[in-house]
């Protein structure tokens, strides 16, 4: 077997699968984060896995199918009493959206009957049944398949299910990476910006910029517990890490806040609004390269081509500083690295 060709292979058939739905934003989830999320796990996982001593490979094609089927989900189903409807094991249920068009993994999808399942639940079959048709062998196959099914951890588990669930390393860190994405860290930052911005503007048609950065020193706090329920060594240590970088930065935003001329402009301000520009439909690949590519080269330029006094010139430039040391971290974080 071609490793390399099947694995793009796997890659090709689930950016297919993404774009069998028509609709845009449910929920928490719009259409180019699914895919960028999907990267940014199975780089992670596949980090972890290094550090771990976990099978790479095996990460690498459980990173890539882990939410394969994640695209059926719709809104949290809610009760009478307006309660989120739980599974038996403690997950939150959805309604299901069914794909405009079709391909294997629909096809299976309706052949086994998995509108009653979680998306971990269903994926772990998908993912079954295409590692099969590839070639790949048992032990291989059932071990992708497992850790799938376990980057969802069930609330309602006895120690001797998670003693099972987890027992193997691989599962232990694709659920730390899939949790860390979009919880801790600046990927969990870019989340944020955008859950918050597109709720903002659906409300009252605007995005409150000051009110948003005065707020973030609490959201980066209620991440901390996601860092005490990580399973890994290795991914605690990323999570502390990232969670320090976290507090540090929306320090910085709100010290940026006591000069929002040249900050809105030339600094970390400035960068949220840029990603605010993008609410619709916000590509995470994409706003990371125009920051690398087009606006810090601008900013650059215009610090340069600009008559500014000496004392702005020196915040300005102070600023681009801050906004590339934090883009560098954010492509770190996007490659796994840290």
């Amino acid at each position: 077997m071609d490793y390399s060709k099947v694995s793009k292979e796997l890659e090709d058939l689930v950016t297919e699968t993404y774009k069998l739905w028509d609709h845009n934003r449910v929920g928490f989830q719009w259409r180019h984060y699914t895919w960028n999320h999907t990267k940014r796990v199975r780089a992670m996982g596949m980090e972890l896995g290094r550090r771990e001593g976990g099978d790479v490979k095996k990460l690498e094609i459980a990173g890539t199918l882990h939410d394969i089927t994640k695209k059926y989900d719709g809104e949290i189903l809610n009760d009478a009493d307006g309660n989120r409807v739980t599974s038996e094991q403690g997950f939150w249920l959805n309604e299901k959206l069914k794909p405009a068009r079709e391909n294997i993994v629909t096809r299976l999808y309706d052949e086994y009957d998995l509108y009653d399942t979680v998306h971990h639940d269903s994926g772990a079959v998908i993912t079954e049944k295409i590692l099969v048709d590839y070639g790949f062998d048992a032990d291989f196959v059932e071990a992708v398949r497992s850790i799938v099914f376990a980057h969802l951890k069930p609330i309602n588990m006895t120690s001797e299910d998670f003693d099972i669930l987890y027992k193997n390393i691989e599962n232990q860190i694709l659920y730390d990476a899939d949790t860390m994405d979009p919880n801790v860290g600046y990927t969990g930052f870019f989340r944020n910006i955008h859950i918050h911005a597109h709720f903002a503007i659906q409300r009252s048609g605007k995005f409150e910029l000051e009110s948003y950065v005065q707020g973030l020193p609490r959201f980066v706090d209620s991440k901390d517990s996601f860092v005490e329920n990580l399973l890994t060594n290795s991914a605690k240590d990323v999570a502390e890490k990232r969670q320090e970088r976290s507090r540090s930065l929306v320090s910085q935003m709100n010290a940026e806040l006591e000069n929002m001329n040249i900050n809105r402009k030339y600094g970390l301000l400035g960068v949220i609004e840029y990603f605010v520009s993008e609410t619709a439909d916000p590509d995470f690949a994409y706003q990371l390269n125009h920051l690398k590519t087009n606006r810090i080269p601008d900013l650059q330029k215009s610090i340069a081509d600009t008559t500014l006094s000496q004392s702005d010139r020196n915040d300005a430039e102070v600023a681009v500083d801050r906004v590339i040391s934090f883009t560098q971290d954010l492509e770190n974080e996007y490659k796994g690295l840290m």
